[in-house]
Protein backbone atom coordinates (compact mmCIF):
# COMPACT_ATOMS: atom_id res chain seq x y z
CA UNK A 1 0.00 0.00 0.00
CA UNK A 2 1.52 3.45 -1.22
CA UNK A 3 1.62 6.41 1.18
CA UNK A 4 -0.95 7.98 -0.65
CA UNK A 5 -3.55 5.30 -0.39
CA UNK A 6 -2.29 4.19 2.99
CA UNK A 7 -5.08 4.98 6.50
CA UNK A 8 -4.68 8.16 7.48
CA UNK A 9 -5.13 8.71 11.65
CA UNK A 10 -7.44 11.10 13.26
CA UNK A 11 -6.35 12.97 15.68
CA UNK A 12 -8.25 15.07 18.42
CA UNK A 13 -6.62 17.76 20.74
CA UNK A 14 -7.80 17.90 24.16
CA UNK A 15 -8.21 21.40 25.92
CA UNK A 16 -8.14 21.60 29.56
CA UNK A 17 -7.15 24.39 31.85
CA UNK A 18 -4.26 23.05 33.73
CA UNK A 19 -3.34 19.98 31.25
CA UNK A 20 -4.55 16.47 31.64
CA UNK A 21 -2.12 14.99 34.50
CA UNK A 22 -3.83 15.66 37.93
CA UNK A 23 -0.25 16.04 38.92
CA UNK A 24 1.94 17.31 36.42
CA UNK A 25 0.63 21.20 37.05
CA UNK A 26 3.70 21.22 39.76
CA UNK A 27 6.19 21.37 37.38
CA UNK A 28 8.01 24.39 37.07
CA UNK A 29 7.62 24.70 33.90
CA UNK A 30 3.80 24.34 33.52
CA UNK A 31 1.31 27.09 33.07
CA UNK A 32 -2.19 26.97 35.27
CA UNK A 33 -3.58 30.54 33.78
CA UNK A 34 -5.79 28.40 31.60
CA UNK A 35 -8.02 28.21 34.43
CA UNK A 36 -9.00 32.15 34.11
CA UNK A 37 -7.26 32.56 30.76
CA UNK A 38 -9.28 32.02 27.46
CA UNK A 39 -5.94 32.57 25.20
CA UNK A 40 -5.04 29.47 26.53
CA UNK A 41 -8.15 27.98 24.40
CA UNK A 42 -7.16 30.24 20.85
CA UNK A 43 -3.57 29.22 22.35
CA UNK A 44 -3.99 25.09 22.08
CA UNK A 45 -7.01 26.00 18.90
CA UNK A 46 -3.85 27.07 16.82
CA UNK A 47 -1.11 24.73 17.46
CA UNK A 48 -4.22 21.90 16.72
CA UNK A 49 -4.79 23.74 13.25
CA UNK A 50 -0.86 24.37 12.84
CA UNK A 51 -0.50 20.54 13.02
CA UNK A 52 -3.60 19.78 10.70
CA UNK A 53 -5.28 17.46 13.44
CA UNK A 54 -9.29 17.23 13.41
CA UNK A 55 -10.31 19.08 16.51
CA UNK A 56 -9.79 20.13 19.96
CA UNK A 57 -12.15 19.10 23.04
CA UNK A 58 -13.12 19.94 26.49
CA UNK A 59 -15.14 17.19 28.65
CA UNK A 60 -18.62 19.61 29.93
CA UNK A 61 -18.86 19.13 34.17
CA UNK A 62 -22.11 20.20 35.27
CA UNK A 63 -21.16 19.08 38.86
CA UNK A 64 -19.61 21.57 41.55
CA UNK A 65 -15.95 19.93 42.56
CA UNK A 66 -13.85 23.44 44.27
CA UNK A 67 -11.49 20.73 45.59
CA UNK A 68 -10.64 18.70 42.22
CA UNK A 69 -7.92 20.04 40.37
CA UNK A 70 -9.44 18.71 36.83
CA UNK A 71 -13.01 20.01 37.83
CA UNK A 72 -12.35 23.67 39.49
CA UNK A 73 -13.50 25.45 36.42
CA UNK A 74 -14.78 24.03 32.98
CA UNK A 75 -15.79 26.26 30.01
CA UNK A 76 -18.70 26.39 28.75
CA UNK A 77 -17.62 24.75 25.57
CA UNK A 78 -20.51 25.90 23.30
CA UNK A 79 -18.59 29.61 24.24
CA UNK A 80 -15.24 28.44 24.41
CA UNK A 81 -15.96 26.46 20.57
CA UNK A 82 -16.96 29.96 19.12
CA UNK A 83 -14.20 32.02 20.29
CA UNK A 84 -11.55 29.58 19.19
CA UNK A 85 -13.89 29.16 15.43
CA UNK A 86 -12.75 33.14 15.24
CA UNK A 87 -9.24 32.77 14.69
CA UNK A 88 -8.86 29.47 12.85
CA UNK A 89 -9.97 27.95 9.96
CA UNK A 90 -9.79 24.83 9.26
CA UNK A 91 -9.86 22.67 12.85
CA UNK A 92 -13.23 21.42 14.31
CA UNK A 93 -14.68 21.40 17.77
CA UNK A 94 -16.07 18.99 19.78
CA UNK A 95 -18.52 20.29 21.92
CA UNK A 96 -19.59 17.98 25.29
CA UNK A 97 -23.07 18.28 26.48
CA UNK A 98 -25.18 15.69 28.64
CA UNK A 99 -28.54 14.53 27.81
CA UNK A 100 -29.92 13.80 31.26
CA UNK A 101 -29.62 17.80 32.15
CA UNK A 102 -30.15 19.41 29.02
CA UNK A 103 -32.73 19.84 26.24
CA UNK A 104 -32.42 18.57 22.08
CA UNK A 105 -33.63 22.22 21.36
CA UNK A 106 -31.39 24.79 23.37
CA UNK A 107 -28.47 22.37 22.53
CA UNK A 108 -29.38 22.13 18.84
CA UNK A 109 -29.65 26.02 18.27
CA UNK A 110 -26.95 25.87 20.01
CA UNK A 111 -24.56 23.46 17.94
CA UNK A 112 -26.56 24.62 14.66
CA UNK A 113 -25.58 28.73 15.11
CA UNK A 114 -21.59 27.22 16.08
CA UNK A 115 -21.43 25.02 12.95
CA UNK A 116 -22.60 28.09 11.06
CA UNK A 117 -20.40 30.57 12.40
CA UNK A 118 -17.67 28.06 12.14
CA UNK A 119 -18.73 27.01 8.38
CA UNK A 120 -19.21 23.27 9.04
CA UNK A 121 -16.12 22.73 12.39
CA UNK A 122 -18.94 21.45 14.79
CA UNK A 123 -19.57 17.89 16.37
CA UNK A 124 -21.13 17.07 19.70
CA UNK A 125 -19.92 14.58 21.99
CA UNK A 126 -23.24 13.54 24.01
CA UNK A 127 -22.93 12.26 27.43
CA UNK A 128 -25.56 10.88 29.59
CA UNK A 129 -24.03 9.95 33.15
CA UNK A 130 -25.88 11.50 36.57
CA UNK A 131 -23.85 9.66 39.04
CA UNK A 132 -20.38 11.59 38.46
CA UNK A 133 -18.33 13.36 41.60
CA UNK A 134 -19.19 16.64 42.01
CA UNK A 135 -23.32 16.51 42.56
CA UNK A 136 -24.48 17.44 39.45
CA UNK A 137 -28.30 16.76 40.31
CA UNK A 138 -27.74 19.06 42.63
CA UNK A 139 -27.20 21.94 40.36
CA UNK A 140 -29.90 20.87 39.40
CA UNK A 141 -33.23 20.61 41.58
CA UNK A 142 -36.58 20.60 40.42
CA UNK A 143 -35.35 19.22 36.96
CA UNK A 144 -37.00 15.62 35.59
CA UNK A 145 -33.42 13.92 35.78
CA UNK A 146 -33.63 10.38 34.66
CA UNK A 147 -32.57 7.34 36.97
CA UNK A 148 -29.41 4.88 36.07
CA UNK A 149 -32.19 3.00 34.27
CA UNK A 150 -33.62 5.30 32.09
CA UNK A 151 -30.65 7.94 31.23
CA UNK A 152 -30.39 5.56 27.73
CA UNK A 153 -33.88 5.94 27.04
CA UNK A 154 -33.72 9.61 27.33
CA UNK A 155 -30.29 9.84 25.74
CA UNK A 156 -31.98 8.08 22.66
CA UNK A 157 -34.68 10.56 22.97
CA UNK A 158 -32.59 13.56 23.22
CA UNK A 159 -30.26 12.66 20.27
CA UNK A 160 -32.79 11.79 17.92
CA UNK A 161 -35.12 15.11 18.40
CA UNK A 162 -31.79 16.83 18.17
CA UNK A 163 -31.08 15.46 14.50
CA UNK A 164 -34.40 15.77 13.41
CA UNK A 165 -34.62 19.42 14.43
CA UNK A 166 -31.21 19.99 12.82
CA UNK A 167 -32.45 18.93 9.28
CA UNK A 168 -36.08 20.43 9.89
CA UNK A 169 -35.25 23.41 7.34
CA UNK A 170 -33.75 22.62 4.06
CA UNK A 171 -30.27 24.57 3.45
CA UNK A 172 -31.73 26.50 0.36
CA UNK A 173 -34.89 27.91 2.43
CA UNK A 174 -33.77 31.47 1.45
CA UNK A 175 -36.37 32.13 -1.67
CA UNK A 176 -35.89 35.61 -1.54
CA UNK A 177 -38.43 36.49 -4.26
CA UNK A 178 -38.74 40.56 -3.77
CA UNK A 179 -40.92 40.73 -6.64
CA UNK A 180 -43.42 38.09 -5.30
CA UNK A 181 -43.09 38.95 -1.70
CA UNK A 182 -41.88 35.78 -0.81
CA UNK A 183 -38.62 35.17 1.23
CA UNK A 184 -38.69 31.47 2.88
CA UNK A 185 -39.35 29.11 -0.05
CA UNK A 186 -42.69 27.33 0.51
CA UNK A 187 -42.18 23.56 2.15
CA UNK A 188 -38.85 24.31 3.01
CA UNK A 189 -39.47 23.49 6.64
CA UNK A 190 -40.86 20.87 8.95
CA UNK A 191 -42.18 20.25 11.98
CA UNK A 192 -40.86 17.03 13.59
CA UNK A 193 -43.70 16.99 16.16
CA UNK A 194 -41.28 14.60 18.77
CA UNK A 195 -43.20 12.63 21.36
CA UNK A 196 -41.12 10.78 23.28
CA UNK A 197 -41.02 9.45 27.45
CA UNK A 198 -38.93 12.77 28.33
CA UNK A 199 -39.36 15.50 25.33
CA UNK A 200 -41.85 16.57 23.58
CA UNK A 201 -40.53 18.89 20.79
CA UNK A 202 -43.00 20.79 18.11
CA UNK A 203 -39.95 22.01 16.03
CA UNK A 204 -39.16 23.30 13.45
CA UNK A 205 -35.57 24.46 15.13
CA UNK A 206 -35.32 28.67 15.15
CA UNK A 207 -32.23 28.98 13.66
CA UNK A 208 -30.64 28.25 10.37
CA UNK A 209 -29.77 24.61 9.23
CA UNK A 210 -26.02 23.69 10.23
CA UNK A 211 -23.77 23.70 7.49
CA UNK A 212 -23.23 19.82 8.10
CA UNK A 213 -25.97 17.42 6.91
CA UNK A 214 -24.88 15.72 10.15
CA UNK A 215 -23.32 16.70 12.94
CA UNK A 216 -20.79 14.22 14.12
CA UNK A 217 -21.76 12.41 17.43
CA UNK A 218 -18.50 11.49 19.72
CA UNK A 219 -19.89 8.56 22.11
CA UNK A 220 -17.83 7.95 24.87
CA UNK A 221 -19.08 5.00 27.49
CA UNK A 222 -18.49 1.23 28.10
CA UNK A 223 -21.61 -0.58 29.42
CA UNK A 224 -23.77 -2.75 27.50
CA UNK A 225 -26.59 0.00 26.70
CA UNK A 226 -23.67 3.05 26.17
CA UNK A 227 -22.47 0.41 23.15
CA UNK A 228 -25.69 -0.03 22.02
CA UNK A 229 -26.65 3.88 21.94
CA UNK A 230 -23.38 4.48 20.46
CA UNK A 231 -23.34 2.07 17.36
CA UNK A 232 -26.37 2.96 16.84
CA UNK A 233 -26.36 6.75 17.13
CA UNK A 234 -22.92 7.81 17.23
CA UNK A 235 -20.15 8.21 14.13
CA UNK A 236 -16.71 8.10 16.38
CA UNK A 237 -16.51 6.15 19.73
CA UNK A 238 -14.15 7.46 22.06
CA UNK A 239 -12.63 4.52 23.31
CA UNK A 240 -10.62 3.40 26.35
CA UNK A 241 -7.40 2.14 26.00
CA UNK A 242 -6.76 -1.62 26.40
CA UNK A 243 -3.26 -2.35 25.11
CA UNK A 244 -2.36 -3.18 21.62
CA UNK A 245 -4.16 -6.89 22.19
CA UNK A 246 -7.39 -6.07 23.73
CA UNK A 247 -7.75 -3.04 21.49
CA UNK A 248 -7.38 -5.34 18.45
CA UNK A 249 -10.40 -7.52 20.30
CA UNK A 250 -12.56 -4.11 20.96
CA UNK A 251 -11.80 -2.56 17.72
CA UNK A 252 -13.15 -5.60 15.64
CA UNK A 253 -15.89 -6.20 18.46
CA UNK A 254 -17.62 -2.61 17.69
CA UNK A 255 -16.82 -2.61 13.74
CA UNK A 256 -18.88 -5.73 13.88
CA UNK A 257 -21.58 -4.42 16.06
CA UNK A 258 -21.66 -1.48 13.79
CA UNK A 259 -21.76 -3.44 10.63
CA UNK A 260 -24.37 -5.57 12.06
CA UNK A 261 -27.28 -2.67 12.03
CA UNK A 262 -26.40 -1.98 8.35
CA UNK A 263 -23.81 1.03 8.69
CA UNK A 264 -20.69 0.94 7.26
CA UNK A 265 -17.53 0.25 9.51
CA UNK A 266 -15.10 2.35 8.39
CA UNK A 267 -16.75 5.09 8.32
CA UNK A 268 -17.25 4.93 12.20
CA UNK A 269 -14.39 5.66 13.87
CA UNK A 270 -12.48 4.61 17.17
CA UNK A 271 -10.31 6.77 19.04
CA UNK A 272 -8.99 6.40 22.14
CA UNK A 273 -7.29 8.58 24.42
CA UNK A 274 -3.93 8.84 25.05
CA UNK A 275 -1.27 11.32 26.93
CA UNK A 276 1.93 11.58 25.59
CA UNK A 277 5.25 12.46 27.52
CA UNK A 278 7.73 13.10 24.84
CA UNK A 279 11.50 13.31 25.25
CA UNK A 280 14.31 13.80 23.67
CA UNK A 281 14.99 10.32 24.22
CA UNK A 282 13.13 7.66 25.72
CA UNK A 283 15.33 7.94 28.72
CA UNK A 284 14.94 11.63 28.87
CA UNK A 285 10.75 11.17 28.49
CA UNK A 286 10.71 8.13 31.41
CA UNK A 287 12.83 10.61 33.75
CA UNK A 288 9.72 13.22 32.85
CA UNK A 289 7.04 11.13 33.35
CA UNK A 290 8.64 9.62 36.78
CA UNK A 291 9.13 13.34 37.95
CA UNK A 292 5.71 13.98 37.64
CA UNK A 293 4.50 11.03 38.85
CA UNK A 294 6.37 11.38 41.80
CA UNK A 295 4.35 13.78 43.21
CA UNK A 296 2.30 11.17 44.37
CA UNK A 297 3.06 10.13 48.10
CA UNK A 298 4.21 6.84 48.77
CA UNK A 299 3.21 5.95 52.34
CA UNK A 300 0.77 3.73 51.79
CA UNK A 301 2.67 1.59 49.57
CA UNK A 302 4.25 -1.29 52.07
CA UNK A 303 0.82 -2.12 53.09
CA UNK A 304 -0.40 -1.81 49.72
CA UNK A 305 2.08 -4.39 48.61
CA UNK A 306 1.47 -6.57 51.61
CA UNK A 307 -2.63 -6.63 50.47
CA UNK A 308 -1.95 -7.79 47.02
CA UNK A 309 1.62 -9.64 46.65
CA UNK A 310 2.04 -10.34 50.61
CA UNK A 311 5.50 -9.01 49.54
CA UNK A 312 6.99 -7.65 53.53
CA UNK A 313 8.45 -4.16 52.05
CA UNK A 314 10.14 -3.62 55.55
CA UNK A 315 12.55 -5.58 53.91
CA UNK A 316 12.93 -4.31 50.42
CA UNK A 317 13.34 -0.71 49.32
CA UNK A 318 10.69 0.58 46.77
CA UNK A 319 13.26 1.10 44.18
CA UNK A 320 13.33 -2.51 43.34
CA UNK A 321 12.71 -3.75 40.30
CA UNK A 322 9.19 -5.04 40.01
CA UNK A 323 10.64 -7.86 37.77
CA UNK A 324 13.27 -8.78 40.28
CA UNK A 325 10.40 -9.78 43.00
CA UNK A 326 6.96 -10.54 41.33
CA UNK A 327 6.33 -13.15 38.63
CA UNK A 328 3.90 -11.71 36.24
CA UNK A 329 2.63 -15.03 35.22
CA UNK A 330 0.98 -15.53 39.21
CA UNK A 331 -1.02 -11.98 39.01
CA UNK A 332 -4.21 -12.18 39.00
CA UNK A 333 -6.82 -10.70 37.17
CA UNK A 334 -7.98 -7.95 39.56
CA UNK A 335 -4.91 -8.09 42.04
CA UNK A 336 -4.00 -4.61 41.29
CA UNK A 337 -7.11 -3.18 42.77
CA UNK A 338 -5.74 -4.84 46.15
CA UNK A 339 -2.76 -2.67 45.04
CA UNK A 340 -4.03 0.64 45.10
CA UNK A 341 -7.07 0.01 47.63
CA UNK A 342 -9.47 2.84 48.05
CA UNK A 343 -6.45 5.06 46.81
CA UNK A 344 -7.32 4.16 43.03
CA UNK A 345 -8.89 7.20 40.89
CA UNK A 346 -10.10 4.13 38.86
CA UNK A 347 -13.59 4.83 39.80
CA UNK A 348 -16.83 2.98 38.28
CA UNK A 349 -16.68 3.34 34.78
CA UNK A 350 -12.87 3.37 34.42
CA UNK A 351 -12.35 -0.11 32.92
CA UNK A 352 -9.43 -1.97 31.75
CA UNK A 353 -10.43 -4.90 29.76
CA UNK A 354 -12.10 -7.31 31.77
CA UNK A 355 -10.02 -6.35 34.85
CA UNK A 356 -6.65 -8.29 32.90
CA UNK A 357 -3.56 -7.02 35.21
CA UNK A 358 -1.53 -9.54 33.52
CA UNK A 359 -2.11 -7.91 30.08
CA UNK A 360 -2.60 -4.66 31.60
CA UNK A 361 0.98 -4.66 33.17
CA UNK A 362 2.74 -6.28 29.66
CA UNK A 363 0.98 -4.49 27.03
CA UNK A 364 0.64 -1.20 29.04
CA UNK A 365 3.03 -0.77 32.03
CA UNK A 366 5.91 -2.26 31.05
CA UNK A 367 5.86 -0.63 27.33
CA UNK A 368 5.24 2.55 29.61
CA UNK A 369 8.03 2.41 31.85
CA UNK A 370 10.52 -0.47 30.71
CA UNK A 371 12.06 -3.79 32.00
CA UNK A 372 13.61 -1.86 35.02
CA UNK A 373 9.92 -0.59 36.71
CA UNK A 374 10.36 -0.07 40.31
CA UNK A 375 7.96 -0.82 43.05
CA UNK A 376 7.32 2.30 43.65
CA UNK A 377 6.56 3.09 39.63
CA UNK A 378 3.83 0.49 39.43
CA UNK A 379 1.88 1.72 42.79
CA UNK A 380 2.10 5.48 41.08
CA UNK A 381 0.78 4.59 37.93
CA UNK A 382 -1.55 2.07 38.81
CA UNK A 383 -3.16 4.50 41.67
CA UNK A 384 -2.37 7.42 38.72
CA UNK A 385 -4.21 5.56 36.08
CA UNK A 386 -7.27 7.71 34.52
CA UNK A 387 -10.20 6.38 33.12
CA UNK A 388 -7.97 3.86 31.21
CA UNK A 389 -6.45 6.01 29.40
CA UNK A 390 -2.54 5.03 27.64
CA UNK A 391 0.23 7.60 28.62
CA UNK A 392 2.62 6.73 26.19
CA UNK A 393 6.61 7.40 26.83
CA UNK A 394 8.96 8.12 24.42
CA UNK A 395 10.64 10.32 21.63
CA UNK A 396 9.06 11.53 18.81
CA UNK A 397 9.73 8.26 17.04
CA UNK A 398 8.36 5.74 19.49
CA UNK A 399 5.53 7.95 19.64
CA UNK A 400 4.86 7.65 15.49
CA UNK A 401 5.81 4.22 15.62
CA UNK A 402 3.36 2.86 18.45
CA UNK A 403 0.70 5.12 16.83
CA UNK A 404 1.64 3.35 13.24
CA UNK A 405 1.45 0.17 14.80
CA UNK A 406 -2.17 0.71 16.54
CA UNK A 407 -2.96 1.92 13.20
CA UNK A 408 -2.13 -1.19 10.98
CA UNK A 409 -3.09 -3.59 13.83
CA UNK A 410 -6.67 -2.30 13.93
CA UNK A 411 -6.70 -1.51 17.38
CA UNK A 412 -8.08 2.32 16.47
CA UNK A 413 -8.46 4.58 13.98
CA UNK A 414 -6.73 7.19 15.64
CA UNK A 415 -6.28 8.84 19.27
CA UNK A 416 -7.71 12.04 20.99
CA UNK A 417 -4.40 13.74 22.53
CA UNK A 418 -4.35 14.72 25.97
CA UNK A 419 -1.26 16.74 26.99
CA UNK A 420 -0.26 16.37 30.58
CA UNK A 421 0.12 20.07 31.15
CA UNK A 422 0.50 23.27 29.06
CA UNK A 423 2.57 24.47 27.48
CA UNK A 424 4.82 22.44 25.76
CA UNK A 425 3.30 19.05 25.50
CA UNK A 426 1.34 19.83 22.95
CA UNK A 427 3.75 21.26 20.60
CA UNK A 428 5.95 18.92 21.05
CA UNK A 429 3.33 16.94 19.73
CA UNK A 430 2.61 18.71 16.42
CA UNK A 431 6.07 19.97 15.78
CA UNK A 432 7.97 16.84 16.11
CA UNK A 433 5.59 13.70 16.00
CA UNK A 434 3.38 14.73 13.14
CA UNK A 435 5.95 15.19 10.90
CA UNK A 436 7.10 12.15 11.27
CA UNK A 437 3.28 10.76 10.78
CA UNK A 438 3.26 12.79 7.82
CA UNK A 439 6.81 11.08 6.53
CA UNK A 440 5.11 7.56 6.98
CA UNK A 441 1.98 8.43 5.08
CA UNK A 442 -0.36 7.90 8.09
CA UNK A 443 -1.73 11.59 8.59
CA UNK A 444 -2.68 14.60 6.29
CA UNK A 445 -0.19 17.17 5.34
CA UNK A 446 -3.26 19.06 4.70
CA UNK A 447 -6.80 19.54 5.29
CA UNK A 448 -8.94 17.22 3.08
CA UNK A 449 -12.34 19.00 3.56
CA UNK A 450 -13.68 22.53 4.62
CA UNK A 451 -16.12 20.71 7.13
CA UNK A 452 -15.01 17.99 10.39
CA UNK A 453 -17.26 15.51 9.25
CA UNK A 454 -15.16 15.89 6.18
CA UNK A 455 -11.93 15.59 7.30
CA UNK A 456 -13.25 12.80 9.44
CA UNK A 457 -14.55 10.65 7.10
CA UNK A 458 -17.91 10.63 8.84
CA UNK A 459 -20.04 12.88 6.34
CA UNK A 460 -21.91 10.22 4.39
CA UNK A 461 -22.88 8.29 7.32
CA UNK A 462 -26.29 9.51 8.13
CA UNK A 463 -28.13 8.14 11.40
CA UNK A 464 -31.22 9.90 11.51
CA UNK A 465 -33.10 10.72 8.24
CA UNK A 466 -34.57 14.33 7.91
CA UNK A 467 -38.80 14.07 9.34
CA UNK A 468 -39.85 14.35 5.52
CA UNK A 469 -43.00 12.44 6.16
CA UNK A 470 -44.04 14.31 9.49
CA UNK A 471 -46.11 17.46 9.33
CA UNK A 472 -44.71 19.35 7.23
CA UNK A 473 -44.80 23.54 7.29
CA UNK A 474 -47.63 26.44 5.80
CA UNK A 475 -44.12 28.25 5.14
CA UNK A 476 -45.02 31.86 5.05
Amino acid sequence: MTAHTRKKLRIGLAAYGTGWDLRAWRLPEANNQGLIDPSVITDIARIAERGKLDYIFAGSSLGSEPDSVQRIHRWDSNVFGGFAAAVTKNVGFLISVNSSFEHPFTVARQIATLDNFSRGRAALNIVFGIDRSGGPELNYEGENIPTEQTKYTRAREFTVALNQLLGSWDRDFILDDKEGGTLVRPGSWRRIDFRGDFFSVRGPLNAPPPVQAQIPNVHVGTSGESLSYGAELAHVRFSPYFGLEGGRRQYRAHKDRIAALGRDPEAFKIIPGITPFIGGTRREAREKFREIQAFQVTTQLPAAYSRAFGLDLREIDENERVTALIDFDTVGPDTLKDLVGDQSTRIAGQHRLQDDDRLWLRDVVIPTLGEDLTLADLYRFTVNHRYAQGAVVGDAAYLAQWLETHLEEQALDGVQVFPPYHRGPADVFVDQVVPLLQQRGIFRTEYESDTLAGNLGTADDALVPTPGGLAESDAA
